[in-house]
């Protein structure tokens, strides 16, 4: 059923799995009545690198539920007739980045011209959209913005 295709998946973790998990192992260590909180300063150190290197990517909003939610979407759309469907490595990419633009989404999909075209392409980008949570406007852009109306 649809359960094991789901399971299957989480072979490979997504981005924003590995976030929440650090996220939670941060939070264990911060809570003092926790037993097991003391955590060697590698670790630690690595925790933090991680974090804010996810932190400063697209799907740094995306939660892991939102992941889940995605992939049987992907899985479930059709391409031309008689062309494949999005393969587990191209649907944990778009998991990975959240995209966009068509630009990125030819850059993930193989042959995607030719397998989807230009309108599935577009159909995929709102799924992606309405489905994994935006990353916050960056602040520069927001500044740029603000001078535009100024004029």
């Amino acid at each position: 059923g649809k359960m094991e295709v789901v399971e299957k998946q989480q072979e490979l973790v997504s981005n924003p799995e590995v976030q929440e998990l650090l996220h939670e192992l941060r939070d264990r260590s911060s809570d003092k009545t926790n037993p097991y909180r003391s955590r060697p300063w590698v670790a630690e150190e690595m925790s933090r690198r991680v974090l804010s290197y996810l932190e400063a990517t697209p799907v740094c909003n995306v939660s892991a539920k939102e992941v889940e939610a995605l992939y049987p979407k992907l899985q479930q759309f059709h391409p031309q007739a008689g062309m494949d469907r999005l393969s587990k490595a191209e649907m944990f990419n778009i998991a990975n980045t959240r995209p966009t633009t068509v630009v990125e989404m030819f850059a993930i999909i193989a042959n995607a011209e030719k397998r989807f075209g230009d309108a599935k392409i577009i159909e995929l980008l709102g799924i992606i959209a309405e489905t994994l949570s935006a990353p916050p406007p960056p602040e520069d852009e927001e500044a740029g913005q603000g001078e535009e109306m100024e004029e």
